[in-house]
């Protein structure tokens, strides 16, 4: 593949915000005939994630190479392969575009209640993985009563989170996921992500791999369950509220915030 020909394989992006389900998806995805997971940018500890072009050549790449192997019988596989998919926390931005463009991405904006998300955010940090790009969280921070810790988050990550929220709402040919939507009918959302981005899978391919993906346990789905949010303060909820007030244009239903 010569630099910025649209390849013939195909390549899903989960953009989506931390904590929305997105190991879970992608790993459905990856388990689709033909498809298989890659990583797209060349760092996570403490950065934006902003997708690398070499990165995705070498994806594309790699999927070239599988497949030429595959025809001539190097490599048995139960199906040819297809192409790849990646979750990244990545905003949407001219760059992003671009890539999506050159490269014939298929975007998938993944989005979750965000009351919700101050509450498993929380027991992420503080759990297994303080090294999250949406705020910088000390060590000695982990101790902190979970109010204290839900103050912070609301202050000083949930920007992020609103900055990434409305720039993929404002982008154009993505499509829309919720985690409450995945987490209800999780072959629906991948029957709908099949049809937008023209993968060709089938509803038995969807069922065996769904059966597939959830009688393992390395998907990280966590609680796993709506409604968390519920025991932010009142505060806490009208600070929410009024970020959002400040796009008076974007619909922040989808991550339960109502219009004003």
């Amino acid at each position: 593949m010569t630099e910025r020909e649209v390849p013939n394989s195909k390549a899903v992006l989960i953009a989506c915000m931390p904590k929305s389900g997105s190991t879970f998806l992608s790993a459905l995805l990856a388990n689709m005939p033909g498809f298989r997971r890659e990583h797209l940018v060349p760092s996570y500890y403490r950065r934006e994630q902003e997708l690398s072009e070499e990165l995705i050549r070498k994806a594309f790449a790699a999927t070239d190479t599988l497949r030429d192997a595959f025809r001539q019988g190097v490599v048995s596989a139960p199906t040819r392969p297809r192409g790849f998919v990646a979750q990244h926390h990545v905003k949407h931005n001219h760059e992003t575009q671009s890539l999506v463009d050159a490269y014939g991405l298929v975007p998938v904006f993944l989005v979750r209640n965000i009351y919700d998300i101050v509450i498993s955010l929380r027991d992420h940090v503080v759990k297994s993985a303080p090294y999250t790009a949406a705020a910088y969280v000390d060590e000695d921070m982990l101790g902190w009563p979970e109010e204290r810790m839900h103050d912070f988050l609301v202050d000083l990550a949930l920007p992020w989170y609103i900055h990434f929220y409305v720039s993929w709402w404002k982008a154009e040919n993505r499509l829309l996921v919720t985690y409450e939507d995945l987490t209800r009918d999780p072959r629906q959302q991948v029957s709908r992500i099949a049809r937008f981005g023209r993968l060709g899978w089938d509803e038995e391919t969807f069922e065996a791999t769904l059966a597939k993906v959830q009688g393992g346990d390395s998907t990280r789905k966590n609680v796993g369950q709506a409604g968390r949010g519920e025991v932010l303060t009142q505060d806490m909820r009208d600070r929410i509220q009024r970020y959002c007030s400040y796009y008076p244009d974007v619909d922040f239903e989808p991550i339960g915030v109502p219009s004003s």
